[in-house]
């Protein structure tokens, strides 16, 4: 018995023990669960497969074809010819109007004039954008965590003062009852608490439910059910340097840009020329023997090599006009960069504005918690006394819980415009 007492404390001790999650945490569990980082995968491998098809510009190329033709006409001995042949007993069998031809052909590029390795850099440049475009999305969830965890947090602490205040209450409630008993209070003193504290429970219900709506929506985004026993810390203030911006935007505006470069060299190399080497080999007739063909009429075995060179210049005809696209094109992206950086400059302004104004204003807060419950015990004081009335103590009682509240959420709108300026410049 003795054993099963030890393992069953072990087990509650267990059971009452409660785990902590954190901000970062939250951070690395919403990037992991979101759907779209799959896409990661998917467009690394597609990278993979667009740049092993550019780098076979210089793998040989086989071809193999085959056809059959019927002519009108065909290429032959004049007339005068073949009766001469006839005479010496020769006879001259002439080409076929129906020709058969099965042909092997091997092409193997010199030099493409840059076309691969342009192409290469392109595959590159458009998997960079693919990355830094779904990095962009990814950073949009932290926002949208930020507001949920600092909401929790708020409420939270909203909850633990309601419950300070209860206590407090419950307090003077037993204190107006007996004098009430002693008759040294009247009823509707004890009434005024009961209704205060009854408005109070019903809020703290209201709390409740919110912290577990907020935590059922976090729990969606992180992939995890979040349980009640689980504590959410407060985040450290962290320290961050207002002239590092280093937001995926600007990293996707220069991939753009670099991808925008590609196209200009792929306009390079499209009017450069190419060289290769080719080999043709083919069983039929007429083979390229002609006038053994036209004596003999049989199939035959045929070969041809050599190197060609092919330069199509009609890319020059529409080169400047391309040119100037892309820098209009290259242009446009530098103005929404601009335009990115002014909106940036705006909200990272208006957060720093807000962070030295919440500094401020959290100097006084714990000054004036203090007070307010200095104010509190002496109300209490003379309430016990008959100096005052129920009512001048709930509102001294309500003053002290008001500053509680504010200054909790002084702190907490602190730590969160950190935090929003911290993504703002995604540090």
């Amino acid at each position: 018995m003795k054993r099963y007492a030890v393992i069953l404390t072990l087990f509650l001790a267990a059971a009452s023990t409660s785990w902590s999650i954190t901000l970062e945490e939250c951070y690395r569990m919403v990037r992991d669960n979101y759907p779209l980082v799959k896409q990661y995968e998917l467009n690394e491998a597609m990278s993979g497969f667009s740049f092993e098809n550019a780098a076979m510009g210089y793998v040989p190329r086989i071809t193999v074809s085959g056809q059959a033709t019927y002519q009108s006409d065909v290429t032959a001995f004049p007339e005068i010819f073949e009766s001469l042949m006839a005479m010496t007993g020769t006879d001259v069998a002439g080409l076929s109007k129906d020709q058969y031809k099965v042909q092997m052909e091997l092409t193997q590029t010199i030099w493409d004039g840059g076309y691969s390795k342009a192409r290469r850099e392109a595959v590159k440049a458009e998997q960079e954008v693919s990355r830094l475009t779904l990095d962009k999305d990814m950073d949009e969830l932290r926002k949208r965590v930020n507001q949920m965890y600092f909401g929790i947090l708020l409420m939270e602490t909203n909850l633990k003062a309601n419950m300070c205040m209860d206590t407090l209450l419950v307090s003077n409630l037993d204190v107006a009852e007996s004098a009430v008993r002693n008759g040294a209070a009247l009823q509707s003193d004890v009434d005024n608490i009961r209704v205060e504290l009854l408005s109070l429970r019903q809020q703290r219900r209201q709390l409740e439910s919110s912290i577990r709506t907020y935590k059922d929506m976090l729990a969606i985004m992180i992939g995890r059910k979040i349980e009640d026993t689980e504590v959410f810390e407060t985040p450290e203030p962290r320290i961050i340097e207002p002239d590092m911006n280093l937001r995926t935007e600007l990293q996707l505006f220069d991939a753009r840009i670099r991808e925008i470069e590609t196209q200009k060299k792929m306009l390079d190399v499209a009017v450069m020329p190419k060289f290769a080497f080719f080999a043709q080999g083919w069983y039929g007739k007429p083979g390229l023997d002609i006038f053994n063909d036209i004596m003999y009429n049989k199939m035959s075995w045929n070969g041809i090599a050599g190197i060609t060179f092919k330069w199509d210049i009609s890319g020059f005809y529409t080169r400047k006009n391309d040119l100037r696209k892309i820098e209009m094109s290259q242009r446009s992206i530098e103005l929404q960069r601009d335009a990115f950086l002014w909106n940036t400059d705006i909200q990272q302004t208006q957060i720093s504005k807000e962070i030295d104004r919440m500094y401020d204003i959290k100097a006084s807060d714990d000054e004036i918690v203090r007070l307010r419950s200095s104010v509190r015990q002496a109300s209490e004081s003379k309430y016990r006394n008959g100096v005052i009335t129920v009512n001048d103590l709930l509102r001294d009682i309500m003053n002290e819980n008001n500053a509680v509240i504010e200054r909790s959420r002084h702190e907490l709108e602190l730590l969160k415009n950190i935090y929003d300026l911290k993504i703002v410049l995604n540090q």
